[in-house]
């Protein structure tokens, strides 16, 4: 069907004398949608629990693909989205700051709003290792970007535990770590 109505609106270009004036119709007029696939092995994965088992935050890591699309937005920002699947490993309850060793399947999906830059796939490597969130898409968009947090979702343990815009539900479940 498609077929038949490209072809008939062509024949109606070239019986009308359009032809120059349909084609600009077909082009592109801004940057075009970016999409990068990578691998992130080592990534940390921090909580709002800081302490003295995770001082740093840190309560898992997580080796994940991570895909990044980038779309251009009518104001000159871009709207990006990440969307992660993998597995963690962690050694810190990310609710209480306690001692856990904890593991599983991780997925979940982080939008963010990108001004100052272009992204690039060919910035990213293939291979990324314990880079932070903002980090990496500021390295996207070519190292002078401004990156917003947006709304997340993240599930660990096939919804186990999540964490979300609103908050931690649910637990991890795992085993005490020895002494």
């Amino acid at each position: 069907m498609k077929r038949i109505i490209y072809t008939a609106v062509a024949a109606a270009a070239v019986l009308t004398g359009s032809v120059a004036a349909a084609a600009p119709a077909f082009a592109s007029s801004g940057p075009a949608t970016v999409k990068v696939v990578i691998h992130a092995a080592g990534h940390s994965d921090t909580t709002n629990v800081c302490g003295v088992n995770d001082p740093d935050c840190v309560w898992a890591h997580d080796n994940m693909s991570r895909q990044i699309v980038a779309t251009p937005q009518p104001d000159g920002s871009w709207a990006v989205l990440i969307t992660d699947n993998g597995s963690f490993a962690g050694t810190v309850d990310p609710v209480s700051g306690a001692l856990l060793n904890s593991n599983g399947p991780v997925s979940g999906t982080y939008h963010l709003t990108v001004t100052n830059g272009t992204p690039d796939a060919k910035n990213l490597p293939s291979q990324q290792g314990d880079m932070g969130t903002t980090a990496m898409i500021n390295q996207l968009f070519g190292g002078n970007a401004t990156v917003t947090g947006g709304d997340y979702s993240y599930s660990y343990q096939n919804g186990g535990y999540v964490q979300d815009t609103n908050g931690e539900h649910g637990g991890l479940r795992g085993g005490a770590v020895a002494p």
